[in-house]
């Protein structure tokens, strides 16, 4: 059962890069600096989704525990 946050940042991740474009530049190809500020932009977006699962499974984690059961199949599959 996947998470609709999960699929809203991976959404926007995918829509980042397709967007993504770098200048070209004369001599080199692209410009390493904006190669490095584009990686960074990636890194944020991609720390940004992995947060939301980690609040997402701690949240199932201390429910499962609260109850006292094992989380069923139906419940952690990715469907």
């Amino acid at each position: 059962m996947k998470h609709k946050d999960e699929n809203l940042y991976l959404k926007k991740i995918a829509a980042w890069l397709e967007q993504l474009r770098f200048r070209k530049q004369l001599f080199g190809g692209v410009s390493e600096q904006e190669v490095w500020k584009k990686i960074e932009e990636l890194n944020e977006l991609y720390e940004a989704a992995l947060k939301a699962e980690r609040v997402r499974y701690d949240t199932l984690i201390a429910y499962f525990k609260r109850i006292g059961k094992e989380p069923t199949e139906e419940l952690t599959a990715d469907d």
